[in-house]
């Protein structure tokens, strides 16, 4: 029985069935892992989260050597990508260079790619590649092992999400929208006429489950209405399936959706996920830890999987080659050795014995293991405070800084369409208040949207528009930065 887990925040899903092209759902689990110990799909406390892991792998009894792994959070990025019709090995090149703008000088990077359906196009082909840093997919696999288990396949959320969506529900509809509620992140995903178009995923500042959470859910779906009257899409919407949901109503949330300016029936996703509608309903909830058991078989694409390729062919030696000196070192080396032995066993072995005695009995020896133990158990201790403080002070650093390059990014964002005034930051929250001024109300809607297209914010909210005595309209705006904005400023400053 395969296992797939994703990680992301402290809510931990775990998966179990049988994995292949379609993928078998049996059975899940939703656990919280330690407070602290995953901020954003990075394990920040190795140790808490090894002890949840081994806790977890011995209550439920889940497979250790046939795990696969599923990684939300900001480490990994990916973009979709046309490619002309290419045999693999060229096909994979042209992949890697399409992420070279993102490379970092100095570190080494392993890609990852889902192929997709895209348009009618005999000569080109869709894919959604992505890229990881070498050293966290490795640290992924470490800690894991650390626990006992072997990861056999790690991929990200967004990439694999989209790759089960064009294996399942694509068949289905043409045009949808699918909204995953995952806890107080929620993501949407934009299909239009059999393609992946669109991926956006916001924080909710409600408590999970409350009718406030569920206004912020369908209010982030109208967001999405702006994108596809601004891009001009003209298909209509078919379905706008939720997952990730437990007790929703969905004639209630269809009624939100309604009143922001979506008209689609809403549903809970079923589509593609098996025969079993009970099993279906539950698997939903952990649809991003479903995602692990679908797999492309031998033409699979994994980070893990991928950098063991690298690794090999930056080490490839001629086989058979090796293969002879082998033999030739093993031969002399077993002739050696038997010469030796017989020459030297009878004489030395008596006297290495009385030596080491000798030595083991030493006070001196003695009394300089004690110290040895005792310093390394001082060492341990200081090791584990040191680390403490650096994840505090990591999480500090993952707050937004309202720089002048910030503010700079608002500002040419309004030019040309609208008079802005920057007031409140909540740093904390990673919250800025602006109040945008135009006279033309479609100018302040195509500053809003302009806004939202800029990658230092994960959403941006506003509120009803005001008529002013001179002849405009004024609007307030609630920008939530994304995580550590500003803060590359701040060090280059320092």
């Amino acid at each position: 029985m395969s296992v797939s887990i994703y990680l992301n925040n402290q809510q931990v899903q775990i998966v179990t069935g049988s994995r292949g092209r379609k993928g078998v759902f049996s059975d899940s689990y939703i656990l919280n892992a330690p407070e602290g110990s995953i901020i954003n799909g990075m394990i920040t406390d190795t140790s808490s989260f090894v002890e949840f892991l081994k806790s977890t792998w011995s209550q439920y009894k889940l497979s250790k050597n046939d795990v696969h792994l599923v990684v939300g959070g900001n480490k990994i990025h990916g973009r979709k990508v046309e490619v002309p019709v290419l045999s693999a090995a060229k096909t994979r090149q042209y992949l890697s260079r399409e992420l070279a703008d993102m490379e970092k000088e100095g570190e080494n990077y392993v890609f990852s790619y889902n192929a997709l359906s895209g348009k009618s196009d005999k000569k080109v082909r869709s894919f959604y590649v992505e890229m990881a840093e070498s050293e966290l997919i490795n640290d992924y696999v470490e800690i894991f092992k650390e626990a006992g288990i072997t990861v056999k396949s790690l991929v990200s959320a967004e990439g694999s999400i989209l790759s089960l969506l064009d294996k399942t529900i694509n068949g289905y509809f043409k045009t949808f929208i699918l909204q995953i509620m995952n806890g107080n992140i929620v993501t949407n995903i934009l299909w239009v006429d059999g393609s992946f178009n669109y991926y956006n995923s916001v924080r909710c500042f409600n408590d999970v489950g409350t009718t406030g959470y569920y206004e912020d859910c369908a209010r982030s779906i109208s967001n999405l209405n702006q994108f596809i009257q601004a891009h001009k899409i003209e298909q209509k919407i078919e379905k706008i399936l939720i997952a990730g949901s437990d007790k929703l109503d969905m004639v209630y949330y269809g009624d939100l959706v309604s009143a922001y300016g979506i008209d689609a029936p809403v549903a809970v996703v079923n589509q593609g996920l098996g025969p079993n509608g009970e099993k279906n309903h539950k698997a939903q909830q952990v649809i991003y830890a479903l995602c692990g058991l679908y797999t492309d078989g031998t033409n699979e694409s994994n980070f893990l999987a991928n950098i063991g390729k690298k690794e090999k062919k930056a080490n490839k030696v001629n086989a058979e080659l090796k293969k002879n000196i082998l033999i030739v070192l093993a031969t002399l080396g077993i002739m050696f050795l038997i010469f030796l032995i017989s020459f030297a066993l009878r004489m030395t072995r008596q006297i290495k014995y009385d030596a080491l005695t000798e030595y083991n009995e030493d006070p001196l020896v003695v009394s300089q293991s004690q110290m040895f133990d005792a310093v390394s158990a001082r060492r341990d201790t200081l090791a584990s405070r040191a680390n403490s403080i650096k994840n505090v002070l990591d999480t500090i650093n993952t707050y937004p800084v309202l720089t002048k390059d910030v503010e700079k990014i608002l500002k040419d964002t309004a030019k040309g369409y609208a008079d802005i005034e920057i007031g409140s930051f909540d740093a904390e929250n990673g919250l800025v208040n602006v109040t945008a001024k135009a006279k033309d109300v479609e100018k302040i809607n195509q500053y809003i949207f302009r806004l939202e297209e800029q990658d230092i914010f994960n959403s941006v909210k506003y509120t009803g528009y005001n008529y002013n005595q001179d002849g405009t309209w004024s609007i307030n705006v609630t920008c939530t930065f994304a995580q550590s904005v500003g803060r590359e400023d701040v060090a280059n400053e320092e």
